[in-house]
C-alpha cells in the first residue's frame, strides 16, 4: 500500500512556489480585513438588533445570550488590526492562528442574528488553512496549502451543486427550480424597494433560458474537481465559476463579491506572474 500512500500524499502535499502561497495568503488576508473594514457597523454593533433575534451559530453556540455592546465593537477592530498584521506577514505564527479563530467567531457572531452568509464560508477556510501553514518556507509546506485552498475551493461548490439536486432534483434540471427562485427573489426586492435586476423577469420568463442557466449552473458546479486535474482544466473551471457568479450579480443582484474579487481562485492560479503582486510578496516574506 506504500505506493498509493505515497501517491496519495504527493499529490496532498506536492512541491509548490512559495511566492504564489504567499501571494495568495497575502490576498486572502487583504479582502478579509477590507470585508471587515468596509461593514464595521454591521459586525461590530450588535444593538441592532433585539436580543430575542439572536440565534447563536458556530463557534458561538456556547452563548446563551449576546454579548454587551462594548464587547462586539473591541472584538470587530481587533479583528481587523489582525487581519493587516496577517496580510502582511507580521509574526504569522501566532497572528495568523488569531486572526482565524477572530475572523471565524466574528463572521459566525453576525450570522447568528439570522441572517447566516454562506459566501464567508470560503473565505474563513482560506484564511485557516493558510494560518496553519504558518510561514510558508519549504516547497512542501507551500505546496499543500496551495493543494488544500484548492481543494476547499472545489468543494464549496460541489457541494452547492449536490444540494441543489437533492432539494430540487428533476426541478433544477428542467429549470423550474430556477425560475422560481428568480421570480420569488425579485419579487421580494421589489415589494421591499431593494435592489433588484431588471433581468430576472425576462430570465424567468423563458423556459429554454431558465434551463440553459440551470444546466450551466450545474455543470459549473459540479464539474468543480476538472480544477484540480491540470493547469489548463483550471485555467477553464476559474473561467466559467467566475462568470457564473458575474451572472447571478446580473441577473439576482446579489455580489458573491470574494469569486468576482478572482481572489478565491488565488490558489489555482499562477498569480505569482503578476508583477506587482510579486514584488509586494517580497516586502511581505523577503526571499520570495
Amino acid at each position: 500500500m506504500s505506493g498509493p500512500v505515497d501517491r496519495l500524499a504527493g499529490w496532498l502535499a506536492p512541491e509548490g512556489p512559495r511566492s504564489r502561497a504567499v501571494i495568495a495568503r497575502m490576498l486572502a488576508g487583504a479582502f478579509a480585513t477590507a470585508y471587515l473594514l468596509v461593514r464595521l457597523r454591521y459586525f461590530a454593533d450588535g444593538e441592532r438588533h433585539a436580543p430575542s433575534d439572536f440565534a447563536p451559530v458556530g463557534v458561538c453556540a456556547i452563548l446563551g445570550a449576546p454579548l454587551p455592546a462594548g464587547a462586539t465593537w473591541v472584538i470587530a477592530v481587533l479583528t481587523a488590526a489582525l487581519g493587516v498584521a496577517f496580510t502582511a506577514g507580521r509574526r504569522i505564527r501566532i497572528v495568523g492562528p488569531a486572526f482565524f479563530v477572530a475572523l471565524l467567531w466574528t463572521l459566525s457572531y453576525a450570522s447568528s442574528w439570522g441572517k447566516i452568509l454562506h459566501s464567508e464560508n470560503l473565505l474563513v477556510l482560506h484564511v485557516g488553512i493558510f494560518a496553519l501553514a504558518g510561514d510558508l518556507r519549504g516547497a512542501r509546506v507551500a505546496g499543500w496549502a496551495l493543494r488544500a485552498a484548492a481543494i476547499a475551493t472545489v468543494l464549496t461548490y460541489v457541494v452547492a451543486g449536490v444540494t441543489k439536486l437533492r432539494s430540487g432534483g428533476g426541478a433544477w434540471l428542467s429549470g423550474d427550480a430556477l425560475g422560481s427562485w428568480l421570480a420569488w427573489d425579485a419579487l421580494r426586492k421589489i415589494e421591499l424597494g431593494s435592489l433588484h435586476s431588471p433581468l430576472a423577469a425576462r430570465i424567468a420568463g423563458s423556459p429554454p433560458l431558465l434551463q440553459a442557466f440551470a444546466l450551466y449552473t450545474l455543470a459549473v458546479e459540479l464539474g468543480a474537481p476538472l480544477a484540480l486535474v491540470s493547469r489548463r482544466s483550471a485555467y477553464g473551471w476559474v473561467a466559467l465559476a467566475w462568470l457564473f457568479h458575474l451572472g447571478i450579480a446580473a441577473t439576482m443582484a446579489i455580489g458573491f463579491f470574494y469569486p468576482l474579487s478572482g481572489v478565491a481562485f488565488a490558489a489555482l492560479l499562477p498569480v505569482e506572474r503578476v508583477a506587482p503582486l510579486r514584488r509586494l510578496a517580497g516586502r511581505v516574506a523577503p526571499g520570495v
